[in-house]
């Protein structure tokens, strides 16, 4: 019964997601999918009431966090000062020998009239961005409960971290910055691509077509910040290999970011180092609370063998 459950509740979801892919088209908006994920997540526990209640248990703060972050992330760009532009230009045209690394950049791979492979490489690195955390918690949840419970906390700490620097210290990007008159000019690449894919609605959410949009929330990169983290998360259990498609994803959506007029180079580095931060004190804490956790356990276990022990002698012996 149960396998018959699952062959009927995928046979739904495959149809759900192929009318939704049709009405909607791809989705593209981290709520929608972490919603889907959450909807695979409790059709692949069919049969198992109790796996149905921990996917609801999980997954719905994890969701309810982020629709808050996104929420909050709008309201942000309602800033108390700023935004701030000029030290992240100083600091890129500096460090890159005068110009700031977007701008030259796109002067040598870049061509307006024209959508290259490189562009929807980049444009396709970034979009991983919006699914790839979730995914890892969706496997981690499945395979290894007790690294999911650790990486979904340390992703919501560095994500709520973003967002109180987005408050103090609303930053434009790049594109932006060129529109202000702080930088040459310079496109921003990803609605570029969706515009030239026809997807004109996800083009809309990137250049402030919805109210979650945040264009001044810059600093730190987040993009950058995630790759970051999962690449420490995994690094003490990958082979060589895989560390190298570690190391491979945090460059590869680096220069993305920077070649797409989304992030200064310092915003990038800005993220990284929450990213070590959180990691480093977030795997501490765990860490010591295991330790409190399994020295509870083992005291409590030790109390009830003792208890046993006593209520089993005799009964002269214990008078």
């Amino acid at each position: 019964m149960p396998r018959h459950r699952k062959i009927i509740g995928w046979s739904v979801f495959a149809v759900a997601a192929a009318a939704y892919l049709i009405v909607f088209g791809i989705p593209y908006s981290a709520d929608v999918i972490l919603l889907w994920i959450a909807a695979a997540l409790l059709v692949s526990s069919l049969g198992d009431a109790g796996r149905w209640k921990r996917v609801i248990k999980d997954w719905m703060p994890l969701y309810l966090v982020l629709a808050l972050y996104a929420l909050l992330r709008g309201y942000a760009s309602d800033t108390l000062w700023g935004p701030f532009v000029r030290p992240q230009v100083w600091f890129d045209t500096h460090v890159f020998g005068g110009v700031a690394p977007t701008v030259q950049l796109q002067r040598w791979l870049f061509n307006p009239h024209h959508v290259s492979p490189l562009d929807y490489a980049v444009w396709a690195t970034y979009m991983t961005h919006f699914f790839t955390s979730f995914v890892i918690a969706a496997v981690l949840w499945k395979v290894d409960y007790p690294s999911f419970r650790r990486f979904v906390a340390l992703f919501v700490s560095l994500t709520l971290l973003g967002y109180v620097t987005y408050v103090l210290f609303p930053a434009m990007p790049p594109w932006l910055a060129s529109q202000t008159g702080h930088l040459p000019a310079t496109t921003r690449i990803v609605p570029f691509v969706w515009s030239h894919l026809g997807v004109h609605e996800a083009a809309a959410l990137f250049t402030g077509g919805n109210r979650f949009d945040n264009n001044i929330a810059a600093m730190p990169s987040l993009h950058a910040a995630y790759p970051m983290l999962i690449c420490l998360f995994f690094w003490g259990r990958a082979n060589r290999w895989f560390r190298a498609l570690l190391v491979g994803y945090v460059l590869a959506m680096a220069f993305t970011l920077v070649f797409a007029g989304e992030h200064f180079v310092i915003d990038e580095l800005v993220g990284w180092t929450y990213a070590i931060v959180v990691f480093v004190v977030g795997s501490r804490l765990f860490d010591r609370w295991e330790t409190r956790r399994q020295r509870r356990k083992q005291a409590r276990v030790h109390d009830e063998s003792e208890s046993v022990i006593a209520d089993d002698r005799p009964v002269l012996e214990r008078a």
